[in-house]
């Protein structure tokens, strides 16, 4: 979800806001004069958002989704 604050706003209820804005995928857009200025957004969502957007990344997740996959005992036992 997306939400609209003034610039003054933030600075009188931050807490508030970003209580909102925390563990999800929710954005603030911030007004400055009336006019889109910043974003603020979780730290987890930004990074997600990144991650999805860098091609180097994108490609090992696809080759690791070719490439064996170990279980939690196997794991274990190969380190025991």
């Amino acid at each position: 979800m997306t939400k609209v604050i003034k610039s003054t706003d933030l600075r009188t209820d931050y807490a508030t806001i970003a209580r909102e804005i925390r563990g999800g995928n929710n954005v603030a857009v911030i007004t400055k004069r009336g006019r889109p200025d910043m974003a603020l957004v979780d730290l987890d969502y930004l990074e997600d958002l990144i991650e999805s957007q860098d091609k180097k990344f994108q490609r090992s997740l696809r080759q690791a989704a070719l490439e064996k996959t170990y279980s939690l005992e196997e794991v274990f036992a190969a380190s025991a």
